[in-house]
């Protein structure tokens, strides 16, 4: 996939609602202390993340995000960054 495809399926999947619009949320609250009604938010940086890439489908992804409600996307690096290209 070149780097138009993946621009074009960041879209679509955007519009699907399988890629969140908004920015990953980075910092939050631990769960053993959150306010109620609080978000909780977590983002794994690292090599060798399980599963496949939600954008290009390919494995290796090197982030992971959690999204309030237990949505998780992995992504490769360069695809998040395509990602946050096509958010802005």
């Amino acid at each position: 996939m070149d780097a138009a495809d993946v621009r074009s399926k960041i879209r679509d999947l955007m519009a699907s609602g399988v890629l969140p619009e908004e920015p990953p949320p980075i910092l939050g609250y631990p769960s053993s202390w959150s306010p109620p009604g609080s978000k909780r938010w977590r983002m794994l940086i690292g090599w060798n993340l399980r599963g496949l890439c939600t954008i290009c489908g390919e494995p290796g992804p090197q982030v992971e995000c959690m999204y309030v409600g237990d949505k998780v996307v992995r992504v490769h690096a360069a695809c998040e960054a395509l990602w946050q290209q096509e958010r802005a």
